[in-house]
């Protein structure tokens, strides 16, 4: 079988195999969803060193409980599902600290010469990292919400089921999320910061 047919599997029966103990079905899994898995995590979870562990486990507990998959919602939902839940539980493990934005940042100098012909780019990363460190610092739902609707793609319907809450929660809570993001960077705005 190629991999052009591999790609055409739908996820349903890939995890069906896996619950069989199907090595190779599984690694077309975490193929497939790998790099989705990287980013939210990366993205829930800062600069924290430990995305790539986080991601193992993520995987390791699909392996482990791929025989509770009742395909009641797709597998992406339920593979979203571990990943929010191992980050929260990291989380609130390992507390992790965030800086304060109003803080000024010790950054290396930039050579001359490299800061005028990059500059337009380390501007542009330096705001990235700005509003990245304000969407760290939201409470853990709010944040949540916005990753998986803003930067992940889901829609609205799928985020209520990745994060087991109403429609109507998800709303409010995208829209706290905003609002807490506009008054934490309005002070950044009126210096020009961002």
């Amino acid at each position: 079988m190629n991999s052009a047919i591999y790609d055409k599997e739908p996820d349903q029966e890939l995890i069906r195999l896996v619950a069989a103990g199907d090595e190779a079905a599984f690694a077309r899994l975490v193929d497939r969803y790998q790099r989705a898995v990287f980013s939210t995590i990366r993205r829930y979870m800062g600069s924290s060193t430990d995305v790539e562990d986080l991601a193992q486990d993520v995987f390791a507990s699909v392996w482990q409980n791929a025989r509770r998959f009742e395909g009641r919602s797709r597998f992406s939902t339920w593979l979203y599902r571990i990943v929010v839940n191992r980050c929260l539980k990291h989380r609130r493990k390992h507390r992790i600290a965030v800086e304060s934005l109003d803080e000024p940042s010790e950054e290396a100098p930039v050579p001359e010469q490299l800061a005028v012909e990059f500059k337009p780019r380390l501007e542009q990363e330096r705001k990235s990292r700005i509003v990245n460190q304000a969407i760290s610092e939201l409470p853990e739902r709010q944040r949540l919400a916005l990753i998986l609707t803003r930067f992940e793609g889901k829609s609205y319907l799928e985020a209520r089921e990745i994060m087991g809450v109403s429609l109507s929660a998800i709303e409010s809570l995208i829209l706290r999320a905003k609002e807490n993001l506009a008054k934490r960077l309005e002070p950044l705005r009126a210096r020009g910061a961002v």
